[in-house]
This record gives structure tokens, sequence and C-alpha cells, in this order.
């Protein structure tokens, strides 16, 4: 039995799950900012905390759609995939050799 739809489902729902975390990561930096584009704290820690939790819901909403577009490349790599999976493997190599 032939069983792509389901990598093709987890790659569309870790691109979704993904795209909803960076949404979030906005909407928590838009709901701070005053009538001034400022962001406010309530103080330095507070400030802190925010922008690392921040960074943190970046990561893992950059983390999930990548693996959620590399499931769906190594998917269909006979099609449209090939393109992608070059990219990352040359975006690896250039990490690998450095500058």
């Amino acid at each position: 039995m032939h069983m792509s739809w389901v990598s093709d489902y987890a790659g569309y729902l870790l691109l979704l799950v993904g795209a909803l975390a960076a949404l979030w990561n906005r909407k928590r930096r838009f709901d701070r900012t005053n009538r001034y584009g400022v962001q406010e704290f309530s103080s330095y820690w507070a400030g802190l905390r925010a922008r690392v939790n921040d960074g943190l819901l970046l990561v893992l909403a950059l983390g999930l759609s990548g693996a959620g577009v590399l499931m769906l490349a190594f998917q269909h790599q006979d099609g449209w995939g090939w393109i992608v999976i070059m990219a990352a493997l040359l975006w690896v190599l250039f990490l690998l050799i450095g500058t």
C-alpha cells in the first residue's frame, strides 16, 4: 500500500504550524507596541524575557517550516523537489566548508 499521502499531510501540517508560529510571533510584537510604534515593557527583565521568547518562537517557526518543506521536497523529488533538495545540500556544503 502506497502511503505517500501521509507524508504529504505531515509536511503540510508542519508548514501550517510553522506559519502559525511566525504569525503568533508577529502578533506578540504588535501587541506590545504603542501608537508610536515603540515596544513597551514593564521592566528591563520583562523586555529581555519577551525578546528571548520571540527569538525561540522564530527559531521554532523556521525549523518547522523548513522541516515541512524538506519533507515535501523528498516526497516529490521526481518533480519539483530536486530543486529544493539541491539548494538545501548546497547550503549544508557552504556551512561545512565555511567562507
